[in-house]
């Protein structure tokens, strides 16, 4: 098989729970198989969760493919990086990110993988960091299983990439992806990323999500600049607020068949 069509396996990694997609590549791609596996109590670490991906990657239904894994913002520290002229290499703009992590989080950042979103020249873009430790434990585990780790991604970016077709291009506006446990969101403007919030919840998420309605409000020029956009699970919607004039609700009952648009929508219609 040409390593332009070869199989794809996505993997959404969460605190509870797993979602497993295999899309059979070629000049028609294929949905395989899909499933979601949820552990009986989740830890304040990965171990549990990465021993059920384990048990899922043992039964060989997901092995022989390259692997696409998105990590749930739990483990993910975000912020913001505004373009600078005099930062012209991507090592010099890593290691600006980094600073700015360090100036936020403090100095547990030496322990963590520091990564930038990619954007053209001349806009911020976002700095992400996700636990070296973590990362090396799953490139071992993928690749005892036969599968070739091709890309890992926080959930904020790869859940944005993935609605990007949906959101506005001209006006500034928040898109905000909501996972049990966890909200984050990013604000969107004309010069690139200029905000990012991110925050642990309890089960009354809707009332982080009214306080960026208000903030996002306070700071726009024109109603059409305040709009919230959210990704948000089914099984959270029981508790959604009433809809407002600025706030709309993402969904896509029929998703292009790419390995992350097909995961993206089975974590939002799983129970």
């Amino acid at each position: 098989m040409s390593p332009l069509w070869r199989n794809e396996v996505g993997v959404y990694v969460t605190p509870r729970r797993i979602y497993l997609v295999r899309i059979k590549r070629g000049m028609r791609p294929v949905l395989e198989r899909e499933e979601d596996h949820c552990v009986a109590e989740a830890g304040s670490g990965w171990e549990s969760i990465l021993k059920l991906y384990e048990a899922q990657l043992q039964t060989g239904h997901w092995s022989d493919a390259a692997a696409r894994i998105v990590l749930a913002d739990h483990w993910v520290r975000y912020t913001v990086v505004p373009w600078s002229d005099s930062l012209s290499a991507p090592a010099e703009r890593l290691a600006h990110a980094r600073e700015l992590l360090f100036g936020v989080f403090g100095d547990s950042m030496s322990e963590w993988t520091v990564s930038l979103s990619s954007v053209p020249p001349g806009v911020s873009c976002l700095a992400s960091a996700v636990p070296t430790a973590l990362l090396t434990a799953l490139q071992d585990l993928t690749l005892r299983h036969g599968q070739k780790l091709i890309a890992v991604q926080p959930q904020l970016i790869a859940a944005f990439n993935t609605w990007r077709h949906a959101l506005p291009t001209a006006a500034a506006a928040w898109f905000v992806t909501v996972e049990e446990g966890s909200l984050a969101a990013l604000r969107m403007c004309a010069q690139g990323i200029d905000r990012v919030h991110a925050v642990r919840i309890g089960a009354n998420w809707a009332r982080e999500l009214k306080r960026l309605q208000t903030f996002g409000r306070l700071a726009s020029s024109s109603p059409s600049e305040g709009r919230v956009y959210v990704d948000l699970p089914i099984a959270l919607r029981a508790v959604r607020p009433e809809m407002a004039a600025d706030l709309e609700w993402l969904d896509e009952p029929n998703p292009p068949l790419t390995t992350l648009h097909r995961l993206e929508f089975l974590r939002r219609k799983a129970a």
